[in-house]
């Protein structure tokens, strides 16, 4: 068998000009037209020093030795900790540049379909900065601390931050305080190498408007030494702390967050507000992580679908209710379908708490759901789906489809699997209501929110 010779060797230091860069983020040049290497912090058009740091057969990466000639587009930062854990892959595009790219993305993602859309600019945030209302964050022991980051790309080695930049600055200032609890107290932290150890993560959630604060400690073991101490000493620690969860999540499930839940201190969930609703949002709720453009997201949706007070609306991946329960008084009814019991009774009670009378959640498969409903002769005027980044399964959009609502809307959070619903969604009869327009939910990184309005055929 012939050996495969490759166009570079590990190690190597070649000088390139960046070609382009990926939808995760990263730079992209081709040594061959079909040899690829991927740089972190490598904007098209900069020429650069790099340093190869892996190949294979078909791709390699690389990091920047030197900058020799940088783009109009490039800031400093100052925070490369950032770019090693991958955590905010754009944190040194000057901000207008990272709207620029991430519309450019979603326009060029359904070219290459052959799919003839107009893509709006991005809309972005007046501070694209301290934004989230939410983490979870690894721990380990390194140097005799307990430490909280990230883990850089690839490795098992955990890059130490205090500033995420991109967390509200409360929730930074709670990981430390919790994360020094437990090193007082000499408690074990999960080992990716060796397996074993107590503490997997800390999650911290905090209220944009509330300002309420839930602790999450994440455990590989069933129990955790010094419980009543270390509760006593987060809660005395955290003026704002409203609830202090237990969550047992054995790593062999592999899972971020179990079901498993056990409250250790207060309330079993916080409360928040959005668009002026009350939620409930408890330690496995889907709330959007940034609240602020939340609002103008969901706000803006509902404004494309042009709703009318006799719509009925389904909304066919409910979570907690967000989307429903603030569209509820433009139109007539609004029926939610989740298949998560805890959200469904998240959203029964968020419906409870703001008195909507003319919304149902129902805990059901939504495909089998929609097929219970069309066989009913249910039909709605509008159908919302925001789908996490996986997208709609061919099920769900046959069975959505069939039921032949005036309109879909689409709320993306991967314009890649939007680019393959939008082609399969359009073979069964429906054309993009142009145009799209994206939402900057996650400024620094490499991530996109849009909204895509599909209309029914005539």
């Amino acid at each position: 068998m012939a050996r495969t010779i490759l166009p570079v060797k590990l190690h190597e230091k070649i000088t390139v000009t960046i070609d382009d860069i990926r939808i995760d983020g990263m730079g992209v040049v081709h040594l061959t037209p079909t040899y690829p290497l991927y740089i972190a912090d490598a904007m098209p058009g900069e020429k650069v020093l790099l340093e190869v740091i892996q190949v294979d057969k078909f791709s390699g990466y690389a990091k920047v030795i030197e900058i020799i000639e940088a783009s109009s587009k490039r800031q400093n930062s100052h925070r490369q900790y950032l770019i090693a854990a991958g955590t905010a892959p754009l944190v040194n595009f000057k901000y207008d540049a990272q709207l620029e790219l991430k519309q450019n993305q979603i326009q060029r993602l359904f070219q290459e379909k052959n799919m003839a859309v107009t893509v709006e600019n991005t809309i972005g945030m007046e501070n694209p900065t301290y934004y989230r209302n939410k983490t979870i964050v690894p721990v380990k022991w390194q140097e005799g601390h307990l430490t909280s980051g990230f883990y850089r790309r690839g490795s098992h080695e955990l890059v130490p931050m205090t500033d995420y930049f991109v967390n509200d600055q409360a929730i930074d200032q709670a990981i430390i305080k919790v994360r020094q609890v437990l090193e007082n107290y000499k408690i074990s932290a999960f080992d990716p190498d060796l397996e074993k150890g107590t503490i997997r993560y800390i999650m911290i959630r905090r209220g944009y408007y509330s300002h309420e604060l839930m602790v999450v400690l994440v455990s590989n073991d069933s129990v955790i030494n010094f419980e009543k101490e270390i509760v006593q000493d987060i809660v005395a620690q955290l003026p704002e702390i409203k609830s202090l969860i237990f969550n047992f999540s054995p790593k062999k499930d592999f899972v971020l967050l179990s079901p498993n839940n056990r409250t250790l201190w207060g309330a079993d969930a916080i409360h928040d507000t959005l668009l002026g609703y009350n939620f409930i949002i408890g330690p496995n709720s889907f709330y959007q992580v940034n609240p602020q453009t939340t609002e103008v997201l969901y706000d803006l949706a509902a404004k494309k679908a042009e709703l009318k007070p006799t719509d009925v609306v389904i909304d066919a991946y409910s979570g907690i209710g967000t989307i429903g329960i603030t569209i509820a008084n433009r139109v007539r009814q609004v029926i939610g379908v989740e298949v998560i019991p805890g959200a469904v009774a998240d959203a029964q009670s968020n419906m409870r708490a703001n008195n909507i009378n003319n919304a149902a959640y129902i805990l059901a498969d939504a495909p089998k759901q929609f097929a219970k409903w069309q066989s009913e002769g249910l039909q709605p005027n509008v159908v919302f789906v925001d789908p996490p980044r996986r997208g709609l399964t061919g099920e769900l959009i046959q069975a959505t489809t069939k039921m032949g609502p005036d309109k879909l809307v689409y709320i993306s959070c991967n314009p890649v699997t939007l680019v393959r619903d939008a082609a399969e969604i359009i073979q069964n009869g429906y054309h993009i209501d142009d145009p799209i327009v994206p939402v900057d939910q996650f400024p620094q990184t490499s991530h996109v929110e849009s909204i895509t309005i599909f209309k029914k055929n005539s």
